[in-house]
């Protein structure tokens, strides 16, 4: 389904264009377990802005959050389904061929009319699999000791198949499985809990991380390896604000006392005829970043078209049309339209280069400057909701393209990439990216989403993961628990942080949650960081040293075989 995501009111006074971005499909969440070991001590906080704000901050209590030791206990036990508790319309049937056991439980038409208990010795993370057929397709719920864990597809069929729902945390004792109908017409065979290791073995070292550019600047260098080497430890956060504004991150300062790591803004304007809105948002990521803050930036790319949208069902835009052999990454525009007059290039193509070198343009200004930019364009494309989402294959196309043209031709070597489409199939490899993200909006669910995750490191071992977008902070304490150190996190803006009236809009986040996610140990807020143009030239005098190092090795190696040459001539 596809939502706006309404801005700040403040926006209308700017541009008329409020909705950025899109909600993707519903992630899986799990159970996690009750959150216990909090230790606080009292800190004064203070004003890392005092040029621009005079006020003092309120002192708020630190929370230490210490993450619940949950180790890992063999464990596996199968049951059939009709050895539960069947009543109310359900049945026990054995007219569907591929069952185990003596039949299996029909017609469950609420969720009190079947159950299987199974016995647990041990507080623990599980994976749960749930065997079942239905004739067409339907939708229905799983539940563990009442509580719904999330919604789940069965094809139709006809056939007897496996769900699986990865890394449940589990209390030890008596565990009721449900099922909560929702479409109905589903069978149930067994079910099958075993304890997961997933978590305790979740290893989220890098063992040398490197930017996919090789020509990045110190800029970026520092940047990365300060994201590199907190991951794992803390997490980042990142507040996305309305277009040409700070709205979003001056209530974050407000209500917490703290400001965001990230500030994430959008060019979504760039290639619009007046982009003064996109010339402020430059002014604004230059003041963040004087600031010691960190620049991010994703781009919603109006259709280069009449038409200028960027959903997919709103465009008539074909980014396949806009494929090319030609290798014209770094080729001048004008040489481009050459090569269109010849027939060998489309006049999407030529579209797709213009907007491309007029938002690198934009971006070539925070270069210029010094800064480095978490950059993100092309979101969520495997989805299919954006227009550069039509297509496995011109997707990556185009963003071979995109990286090539911008790091080569336009040379931002101040760019760290985070790439975003969330399927294995559209991944654009190790080689043309920093970083993997999601976009999480899963219903104010609050867990720490590890399973995605974890299905984003079988993508890549080799680079950090961020929760690029959510629609609400995942609860810190989960996050210790299971192990899920993020990158970075993103919360959303616009109304999913503020009221139209600029009122914190408590519905996704409260006050009291906000100034625990922002004011512990595990998450790292703007006043926590480092001085980047510091940590970038302590890199390049490393750097320097080292190539000096190698030199002078290289020169006394030759010297030693002129030396035994000669000898051996004489």
């Amino acid at each position: 389904m596809r939502h706006y995501r309404i801005m700040a009111a403040a926006v209308a006074a700017i541009c008329t264009l409020s909705g950025c971005g899109v909600q993707i499909g519903r992630n899986e969440s799990m159970t996690a377990p009750e959150k216990t070991s909090v230790v606080t001590t009292t800190k004064k906080q203070t004003n890392d802005d005092s040029k621009a704000d005079e006020q003092a901050l309120e002192s708020y209590e630190e929370t230490k959050i210490v993450a619940n030791a949950i180790p890992y206990v063999k464990f596996s036990k199968s049951v059939e389904a009709e050895t539960g508790s069947v009543s109310g319309k359900a049945k026990v049937k054995s007219d569907r061929k591929g069952y185990k056991g003596k039949g299996y439980v029909t017609n469950i038409s609420t969720e009190e009319d079947w159950s299987r208990e199974i016995e647990l010795t041990d507080s623990q993370y599980y994976d749960l699999t749930i065997t079942v057929a239905s004739d067409v397709p339907c939708v229905n719920g799983i539940a563990v000791n009442g509580k719904k864990l999330q919604d789940f597809s069965a094809s139709g069929s006809g056939k007897f198949e496996k769900v699986t729902f990865k890394n449940i945390y589990i209390e030890k004792g008596k565990t009721a499985i449900s099922v909560i109908p929702v479409d109905g017409g589903l069978d149930v065979d067994c079910l099958t809990l075993t304890a997961s290791e997933d978590i305790s073995k979740l290893d989220l070292t890098i063992s040398k991380p490197a930017l996919s550019n090789k020509d990045s600047d110190y800029n970026a260098k520092a940047l990365y390896q300060y994201l590199c080497e907190s991951y794992g430890k803390q997490v980042l956060l990142g507040q996305h604000d309305t277009i040409g504004t700070s709205a979003e991150t001056d209530m974050i300062y407000k209500t917490t006392g703290k400001y965001p790591a990230i500030r994430f803004g959008d060019l979504m304007l760039a290639t619009e005829k007046d982009s003064i809105t996109t010339d402020t948002e430059m002014n604004i990521a230059m003041d963040w970043a004087s600031k010691d803050g960190i620049v991010g930036y994703m781009w919603h790319w109006a259709a280069p078209d009449d038409k200028r949208e960027y959903y997919a069902d709103q465009t008539d835009f074909d980014i396949k049309k806009a494929v090319t052999k030609e290798n014209i990454a770094e080729l001048s525009l004008e040489d481009i339209k050459k090569l269109q007059k010849d027939g060998k290039v489309s006049k999407e193509c030529v579209a797709v280069v213009q907007d491309i070198d007029t938002v690198s343009e934009k971006l070539s200004t925070l270069r210029d400057e010094g800064i480095a930019v978490l950059w993100r364009p092309l979101h969520e494309a495997s989805n299919g909701d954006f227009w550069w989402g039509n297509d496995k294959k011109a997707y990556k196309w185009l963003w071979k393209l995109m990286y090539e043209r911008q790091t080569k031709y336009h040379k931002l070597n101040n760019l760290i990439w985070v790439w975003s489409a969330q399927n294995a199939d559209w991944y654009v490899g190790d080689e043309y990216c920093d970083v993997l993200s999601c976009d999480v909006y899963d219903d104010g669910n609050k867990d720490a989403q590890v399973n995605i995750m974890l299905f984003l490191q079988s993508i890549s071992k080799n680079k950090p993961i961020a929760m690029s977008e959510c629609g609400s902070f995942p609860d810190i304490q989960s996050i210790a628990d299971e192990k899920a150190m993020w990158a970075f996190i993103g919360q959303w803006g616009g109304n999913y942080l503020m009221t139209d009236d600029g009122k914190l809009a408590e519905e996704n986040n409260t006050a009291a949650e906000l100034i625990k996610t922002y004011n512990n140990n595990l998450t790292l807020t703007r006043d926590k960081l480092p001085d980047f143009t510091h940590l970038a030239s302590s890199i390049k005098d490393t750097e320097e040293k080292s190539a000096e190092s190698k030199k002078n090795d290289s020169s006394k190696a030759d010297s030693k075989t002129k030396k035994e040459n000669t000898s051996k001539a004489e």
